[in-house]
């Protein structure tokens, strides 16, 4: 009597995990979006560019569209401000701020439309893409929250033709044990991208980070490579930093260890 009463718990205790693993699954997936880029940079001689916010989802969603602004760290992560040197909020107008009823599979567009009067340089805001989730109430009459899916990516606006570089800068082993710590350079005075890859002295990749950003804010930033000094001593190593797009090496240097 005692183990079927046990087995009729365990039954009602898996039945109500199935079924709450299954309402987190319809949730993620009645909130899932895709921007179809990860940045924009309107340079000196273009006025417009747009964002395509995807529904991945299931369902109807509405999504709001806020632009804010944000500094690198100085380990490369970003952190929201109040106030930014550079902001290129004052300069761009955007629409529509509510994207309202985007059906299953289909897209709507951001337009970004830069204003007049720019001062030289460059500047840059983030756009901030995040759903509106509904909050229905159930049969028992409890609310069901959801979640506020975001995505953000960075607006660059151009108002001059100078050319920022990456520029590979020393690199070294605080300890033994350590990773290898790279530090990149940033060579103008806009914003810089490239891919940083290790190779060994026969071309052969060992490591690669794709798309690093390097910001105004920051002149340079470490990069930690998962490297151990044991597995690379006595050997001769490239660091190079890559184009994004064209794979070609931009800056190179060479390390005996």
């Amino acid at each position: 009597m005692m183990a079927v009463l046990w087995l009729v718990k365990m039954k009602k205790i898996i039945c109500s995990l199935l079924l709450t693993l299954s309402f987190v699954s319809l949730i993620a997936n009645a909130n899932t979006f895709k921007l179809d880029r990860n940045r924009v940079v309107l340079e000196q001689d273009v006025r417009r560019g747009e964002v395509r916010i995807y529904n991945t989802s299931d369902v109807v969603q509405s999504f709001k569209v806020t632009l804010i602004d944000m500094i690198m760290t100085p380990e490369g992560g970003l952190r929201v401000v109040d106030d930014y040197e550079y902001s290129a909020k004052q300069f761009l107008r955007v629409g529509p701020r509510i994207a309202k009823d985007v059906l299953p599979n289909q897209y709507q567009k951001i337009r970004l439309v830069k204003k007049n009067n720019i001062p030289d340089g460059e500047f840059r805001a983030h756009l901030l893409v995040e759903s509106l989730s509904k909050t229905p109430i159930d049969d028992q009459g409890a609310v069901v929250v959801t979640a506020n899916f975001k995505i953000v990516i960075p607006i660059f606006v151009k108002n001059t033709n100078e050319v920022t570089h990456m520029q590979v800068g020393d690199v070294s082993y605080h300890l033994p044990d350590s990773d290898m710590s790279v530090y990149l350079n940033r060579l103008g005075k806009g914003h810089t991208s490239g891919n940083l890859v290790v190779r060994d002295k026969q071309e052969k990749e060992l490591y690669r980070i794709n798309q690093i950003s390097l910001y105004p804010e920051l002149k340079s930033r470490e990069v930690l490579v998962p490297i151990k000094f044991a597995s690379v001593k006595n050997k001769s190593l490239k660091i190079q930093v890559e184009d994004v797009e064209s794979k070609e090496v931009l800056s190179e240097k060479v390390i005996h260890l």
